[in-house]
């Protein structure tokens, strides 16, 4: 392979790994990128390179298709990774940062729970999960409940020591959070368990992991569903510590399996 066709190799994966950075772009609009999905499907060395290329950015490809698009994730430590700080500014997150961390932790957990419910559907490429902010709260809070019920009969203290589980630790503050605080605007204020779902919702949807449907007249809100971007982060990211301790509690959604998430090898970067 001489220099110039490894050059073109090179610069072909770069571009294809730059789309991933374009949610909402997506292959059916852009001709060029259709030919880079095809390419990446029928060519295994391209596809290897393409990889190798995301991997020394600090990102994991975690899938590639015409109905997705690129799809990579970043890696812990890599400059792509989304730091609190950012992610403060985005959900206008202003006070309490280290408890407001763990509460919008476990709101993204239970969304993707939600979303996907059983074992089936997180598998099936054509399901299309449904969620709304009510829900969440309402999940969460049961997941809550619980926590509360056992520490009650476990005779703990009322504050937790500093290493305690996420979970233990963030199901005290949730509970003591109204579901609604209205303003003066007669918005939600942003301490309430319903803001929270709705900013998790939202960061979402703007990054193209979920679209709005409009509102459902009986709850009198807003319903999103998932799209086979977010499908295919859940199914391959779900690996944290928090979500480990969800699936520990025994507490599943509706409809649920008990292995409705797997988990995913930190240490593979590629197949």
């Amino acid at each position: 392979m001489t220099d110039e066709i490894l050059g073109d190799d090179t610069e072909a994966a770069a571009r294809l790994i730059g789309y991933g950075f374009r949610p909402k772009h997506t292959p059916a609009r852009d001709d060029s990128y259709q030919a880079l999905i095809k390419r990446y499907q029928e060519d295994p060395d391209f596809a290897y390179l393409v990889k190798r290329c995301a991997a020394g950015m600090g990102l994991q490809v975690v899938g590639v298709s015409a109905r997705s698009g690129m799809v990579h994730a970043a890696l812990p430590g890599s400059v792509f990774e989304t730091k609190m700080d950012q992610f403060a500014r985005q959900v206008r997150m202003r006070e309490h940062r280290d408890t407001e961390r763990v509460l919008y932790g476990i709101t993204h957990l239970a969304i993707a729970a939600l979303a996907f419910p059983r074992r089936e559907d997180l598998g099936d490429d054509g399901y299309v999960g449904r969620v709304a902010a009510s829900e969440v709260t309402q999940y969460v809070r049961s997941v809550c409940d619980l926590l509360s019920e056992r520490g009650t009969a476990a005779d703990e203290e009322e504050d937790p020591p500093a290493d305690a589980p996420e979970l233990d630790r963030a199901w005290r503050v949730y509970l003591k959070r109204p579901e609604v605080a209205p303003t003066r605007t007669g918005r939600s204020g942003p301490a309430a368990t319903r803001t929270i779902a709705t900013r998790a919702l939202t960061y979402l949807f703007d990054r193209g992991m979920l679209t709005q449907q409009g509102v459902d007249p009986e709850r009198a809100e807003r319903t999103y569903r998932t799209t086979h971007r977010y499908q295919l982060q859940v199914r391959e990211l779900a690996a944290t510590r928090a979500y480990e301790e969800l699936l520990s509690l025994g507490v599943q959604p509706p409809v649920s399996d008990a292995d409705g998430l797997r988990t995913l090898n930190p240490d593979t970067l590629y197949d």
